[in-house]
Order: C-alpha cells, then sequence, then structure tokens
C-alpha cells in the first residue's frame, strides 16, 4: 500500500508520542503554554543531523517534576525581562531515535555531541532539555557557537570559528549567563560542554527515578 510522506510523517509522530504518554510524560503546552517548543530534530534543516526523527511531531514531553521546573525557569526569566521566553529544541527523546543519531555522527568532529545510547541519554529518561533565549518577536539571543539552525557550510564554518576564536562576545556571554541563571535556579544542572543542555536532576537521581524511554 503506498503512504505519501504526510501521512508517513503522521504515523511516525504518532508513534513517538504513544511512547511519551506510555511512560507518563507530560506535555509542557498543558502546563506552561508561554513556553514556545520548536523540535529541531523534526526538521532537518534545523539539526546537524540532517535528518528528521520525529515526523511532524513538535510537542514537548518531559517527566511531570522537570515540566514544573521549567515553568518555574519562565517565570523567573519574565522576572528579569518580561520580553524574552524559553524556546525548548528538544525535550524527551525515545532511545531508539538516540540510536539513530548516535550512528549517525560516529567517527565524525560532531560525535561528542551525541551520548552512548548503551546507558541512556538524560534525554531518554524525559528529563533533560535543549534550550535557548527567544525575544517577543521570535528572534534567537546570541549565544555564540550554535549548531542548530544551521546548513552544512554555515555549521562547519561556525565550529571551525569556534575552534580559532573560542572566546566571546559581552553580549553572548551575558545571555548565555541569563539562561544558565535562571535554569540553575530552577533546579537544572548545566554541563560544561554544551550550553544549550540542561538535566533536570542528576544523572545518579534520573538513573534511580526514571526508567528509559526506548
Amino acid at each position: 500500500m503506498f503512504v505519501n510522506a504526510y501521512a508517513s510523517n503522521d504515523l511516525e509522530a504518532k508513534a513517538i508520542e504513544t511512547k511519551f504518554v506510555q511512560a507518563s510524560l507530560v506535555k509542557l503546552s498543558d502546563v506552561d503554554s508561554s513556553i514556545k517548543v520548536n523540535l529541531v530534530n523534526s526538521n532537518p534543516e534545523n539539526n546537524f543531523f540532517k535528518m528528521n526523527f520525529y515526523g511532524n511531531f513538535n510537542e514537548c514531553y518531559l517527566q511531570k517534576k522537570i515540566i514544573y521546573k521549567l515553568k518555574k525557569a519562565q517565570t523567573f526569566l519574565k522576572q528579569k525581562n518580561s520580553n524574552l521566553s524559553l524556546l525548548l529544541m528538544d525535550c524527551a527523546r525515545p532511545r531508539s531515535v538516540s540510536w539513530q543519531m548516535y550512528n549517525k555522527l560516529k567517527g565524525t568532529p560532531f560525535e561528542r555531541y551525541v551520548a552512548n545510547p548503551t546507558t541512556g541519554s538524560m534525554h531518554n529518561y524525559g528529563s533533560a532539555v535543549d534550550i535557548t533565549l527567544i525575544d517577543s518577536a521570535g528572534i534567537h539571543l546570541d549565544m555564540g557557537m550554535n549548531p542548530f539552525y544551521k546548513n552544512r557550510f554555515e555549521l562547519f564554518y561556525a565550529v571551525a570559528k569556534n575552534k580559532l576564536s573560542p572566546t566571546l562576545s559581552k553580549e553572548q556571554s551575558k545571555n548565555r549567563l541569563l539562561l544558565k541563571s535562571i535554569m540553575e535556579k530552577a533546579g537544572f544542572k548545566s554541563i560544561k560542554l554544551e550550553w544549550w543542555h540542561f538535566n533536570g536532576f542528576s544523572k545518579k537521581i534520573i538513573r534511580r527515578e526514571f526508567k528509559i524511554i526506548e
């Protein structure tokens, strides 16, 4: 039976969402619709894999405790600057998708940006987010090196430029500090390699309290 691309994307999105619902994850928009979502892994133009892993799925699902931490972070951000909002670029992610990502980047300069799925990425537990800041017009704040929303030429240029000149501008440093401060105030844990990635708890707690979403 012939299945067109739109139907295929619908089926893929349905399968992803079903996994999240069965894992008792919570949809972000049901708790705080002011937080913006644009999942980069639903659009090959927006991720460094140049693949669509989620069909037309574009909802942020996470563990309930993580969702309420995000709500706090949005509140803290609005208190500092009401013109800004959090933008979620990736939330819960099935381990089956992480395996596709890992195999795609294995042996490339970008391999370090994907955790080995054997033990599970924190995304696989519904307990991590990739996140940035945007203004009321939807324009991203300048955070410096960003592997998302770039074509291949722009991506490789950004990586090369970052290696040659890793120093951040005052604006970039200020924006990263703002994001980090409000996320950590809400209870998230940052990691050194990726300014955009935050875990809802320590890895030890996440692995103890939650199950991997396959």
